[in-house]
């Protein structure tokens, strides 16, 4: 496997921008778009343009292709090529050994460029920073999805969780929608985890946790290139940290934890634990809120643990005859 930077694939995928556009054309939606011959040419100007800003580290020529195309096809259907652009040198891209959390940023930051030429276009101008940044999220989860479907799979479910919780807790529509988002975020830097500790299907040595800890931070330094998700990365950073300090990366405690990444780690922990990993079995919900219950106040924030039990109605003391106290939820 070559050995690249995020220049270096740009220039090397750029050398043959014809080659990625079967695959781009793959990852559009719209039935009209994907059978209109006339895309074939601007999607490969597109894929070209992408290629060359990836290589020179700033964009080149986006806002023009925008525009132009815009015009021809609508906002809506540019916006679809060029997601299908990113995803495609996404894919491509994993042929090389190269930082993936940085190239997938970058990417978003280009097409984040097309966006904003498009913008004025549209019929109803959307608010730019929410909008904005949940097609950004999307467009994250769907090339995490390209490598790991069920981290895509538990992101979304725990960002529902998520949002249930922080609206019972009290927090308003806006907040609620805010602390969803860092939730389907919340391993988005598994994209750098490596292949043999990520799918490893028994259990991880203690060097293998120790790289699979990494996801969190690395997870910061992927939103923080962002613009639109910045927020959410000291979130995403502290959603494996623990109410009594034992967490990690920065051993937090109490308040200092950001009540945020407070409420995604219930549920992120709740959903993994109902869910099967490579190394252990689902356990049943009844089972899971009693270990959320027993970790009230040590490893979880109580008022988060008491918003997630108001979620049920318990008629039955959950068994915990078969569970493992010590179940891990990296």
């Amino acid at each position: 496997m070559s050995v690249l930077t995020v220049a270096g694939v740009g220039r090397t995928l750029g050398s043959t921008p014809r080659s990625l556009l079967a695959s781009a054309v793959e990852h559009l939606h719209d039935a009209a778009l994907v059978a209109d011959p006339a895309i074939d040419v601007p999607l490969e100007v597109l894929l070209d343009r992408l290629c060359l800003s990836l290589a020179v580290a700033k964009p080149v020529g986006l806002a023009t292709w925008a525009e132009r195309e815009g015009k021809r096809f609508g906002p809506a259907a540019a916006s679809e090529l060029a997601g299908a652009a990113c995803h495609a040198i996404g894919g491509a891209s994993r042929q090389f050994e190269v930082d993936h959390g940085r190239l997938l940023a970058t990417l978003e930051i280009l097409k984040g460029e097309i966006e904003r030429a498009l913008a004025p276009m549209r019929q109803v101008p959307s608010p730019a920073a929410p909008a904005l940044s949940a097609e950004g999220a999307d467009a994250l989860l769907a090339m995490l999805a390209e490598r790991d479907r069920a981290t895509c799979s538990h992101s979304r479910a725990t960002g529902e969780w998520t949002r249930r919780l922080a609206e019972a807790m009290g927090f308003d529509a806006e907040a609620s929608t805010f602390i969803e988002l860092c939730a389907v975020l919340h391993d988005i830097g598994k994209i750098g985890t490596p292949d043999a500790v990520l799918f490893k299907p028994g259990p991880l040595t203690d060097d293998e946790w120790a790289t699979m800890r990494e996801h969190s931070a690395a997870g910061e330094r992927i939103l923080e290139q962002i613009p639109s998700l910045a927020r959410c990365a000291p979130i995403v950073r502290a959603h494996h940290e623990r109410y009594d300090g034992a967490g990690y990366p920065d051993r937090r405690a109490g308040n200092d934890i950001p009540i945020e990444a407070r409420i995604v780690a219930v549920a992120d922990a709740f959903h993994a634990m109902i869910s099967d990993r490579p190394y252990r079995r689902a356990i049943a919900p009844r089972a899971a809120l009693t270990i959320l219950a027993e970790g009230r106040g040590t490893q979880w924030d109580p008022d988060a643990v008491d918003a997630m039990m108001g979620l049920f109605k318990r008629t039955t003391k959950a068994s915990t005859q078969y569970v493992d106290q010590n179940v891990s939820t990296a």
